[in-house]
């Protein structure tokens, strides 16, 4: 499923650079109907396939100086809100930590967490991502030479994932990867930091429905 999602981001890719492309065209469309869905992700595979991915597409060391050097640590936070850039949530936070752990097993990087006082993923109004000096300072204070940040952006019945490795160096973006999770009662719940069986009756009522 998720090597047949990044088969069609290339066949949209493909349509934008032929020539003389109408707008529908550069359309791949997904069968069916948009609806809500009881089905939910496996967070932690998700975020293995992802990093897999970003990481095998990475600029290397062989690049040059804005490139992802895998011997040096990476600082990483948790996954944020895009509508909302100053904030998390459970959903966040798990989804931020599965990349970390995904990224740390892949290559063995020693892995720095930004903490509350340095807040989450600098990101700006306009959706992209800006080191900021504290985020500088700490790469500085550990040799850093990367940032792993991340945001999601929840719509109907999907939540995209976009995750970055940055360049602390060069602030270049060195790889990235996005994808997308079913928007099922697990999500849903943790979205909204609902934490208890008792507490989700509601959700899981609503999606029984459907």
């Amino acid at each position: 499923m998720f090597l047949k999602q990044f088969r069609s981001v290339a066949i949209t890719v493909a349509l934008t650079t032929t020539i003389g492309c109408t707008a529908n065209r550069n359309v791949v469309k997904l069968d069916g109907c948009t609806h809500q869905t009881c089905v939910d992700a496996d967070y932690i595979e998700t975020a293995y396939s992802a990093m897999h991915y970003l990481l095998a597409n990475a600029r290397g060391n062989i690049m040059g100086d804005d490139a992802y050097d895998a011997s040096r640590p990476v600082i990483w936070a948790s996954t944020v809100d895009l509508n909302n850039y100053g904030s998390t949530s459970h959903f966040g936070r798990l989804m931020g930590e599965s990349l970390a752990i995904a990224l740390q097993n892949h290559r063995k990087n020693k892995l720095i967490q930004m903490t509350l006082r340095q807040g989450t993923a600098p990101i700006t109004a306009d959706g992209e991502f800006l080191l900021t000096r504290d985020v500088r300072d700490l790469a500085t204070k550990f040799n850093a030479g990367a940032a792993l940040v991340s945001s999601y952006s929840v719509s109907i019945d999907k939540v995209y994932i976009q995750c970055s490795l940055i360049n602390v160096d060069q602030n270049a973006l060195v790889g990235s990867v996005q994808f997308d999770l079913p928007h099922g009662p697990r999500t849903e719940a943790l979205l909204k930091g609902v934490v208890y069986p008792a507490d989700a009756e509601g959700i899981l009522r609503t999606r029984l429905v459907h």
